[in-house]
């Protein structure tokens, strides 16, 4: 019988790509794992998900997730929410995306997490006071449709984003000011009480965030940061691999396998369906590992 402090949760937000998620399941499928999915309310049928040793929840309760927008957030939050109030105790709740894939096995990953010994577990990015300054206090209103699907949609939705972005730089228009200075990856690994704490600011994180661009990079660490030490917080860069072009994180292909299964990162992301044989790789890799 596991300890069920000794339990993590894999919280996972997924909107298309399900043949991968199913094979992310198999892989971090263990009777040490809960696993809790949020997928995109646009999606209209979900997926018919599997694990045989881990508990698995679909969120019914699901978010429409818009890009740069305020739902990120909210998407977490529900998340959070779902494994928190479940009556389990969990040592680690690691928010992953649908297209990630662990690198490493799950004793590997779980005696990693042991060593951290509670601490909070961000991959921090790099930012700048201009930076945090744009995305956090000023207003940033039609993100909703900024990344429509339909064209004329999307193009009207950033003409007018352009617009009041202008006017309130013209006459130095803020919200609330809040006083964030980083940024960390959204993926993150939190503990019990930090999941806690992030769920009692709620109401406060949705008010202060909800014109912000991109929040999710950094209400987390805003939190943790300024709960006035109540936190151990770790940079791990091991924690995921995630290379982007511009702002878009690339597909990993075959080029990446012998660097990732050779490299110290637990995660990477993002897997895709259109490269299944490097995933077919990395999931073989990992079974071989286990034996």
């Amino acid at each position: 019988m596991i300890h069920p402090e000794m339990k993590h949760a894999y919280l996972i937000i997924a909107h298309h790509e399900f043949e991968v998620l199913q094979k992310l399941l198999d892989v971090i499928d263990d009777e040490r794992n809960d696993i809790y999915i949020h997928v995109d309310k646009k999606v209209k049928k979900l997926p018919v998900l599997n694990s045989e040793e881990s508990s698995l929840t679909i969120i019914q309760n699901r978010v429409d997730v818009r890009w740069g927008h305020v739902s990120q957030i909210e998407t977490e939050y529900v998340l959070f929410e779902a494994a928190y109030h479940s009556g389990n105790t969990y040592e680690y709740f690691h928010l992953i995306s649908g297209t990630h894939m662990p690198l490493k096995t799950q004793d590997y990953i779980h005696d990693v997490f042991g060593v951290l010994n509670g601490k909070e577990v961000l991959n921090y990015l790099y930012t700048d006071s201009y930076e945090a300054k744009f995305k956090i206090n000023r207003f940033h209103f039609f993100l909703r449709n900024y990344k429509s699907s339909q064209p004329l949609i999307a193009r009207a939705s950033q003409l007018m984003w352009n617009v009041f972005m202008k006017i309130q730089k013209i006459f130095d228009i803020h919200h609330h000011k809040i006083d964030v200075s980083t940024k960390a990856n959204n993926w993150v690994s939190l503990t019990q009480s930090a999941v806690a704490y992030i769920i009692s600011e709620k109401e406060r994180v949705l008010k202060q965030f909800r014109y912000s661009f991109c929040g999710d990079e950094f209400f987390v660490p805003y939190l943790l940061e300024k709960a006035n030490g109540r936190f151990a917080i770790h940079d791990e860069r091991r924690l995921l691999f995630n290379d982007f072009i511009g702002g878009t994180p690339r597909t990993i292909t075959e080029d990446d396998f012998d660097f990732l299964i050779n490299s110290e990162y637990l995660f990477a992301r993002k897997f895709s369906n259109s490269e299944v044989s490097v995933i077919d790789r990395v999931v073989h890799h990992i079974n071989l590992s286990k034996s």
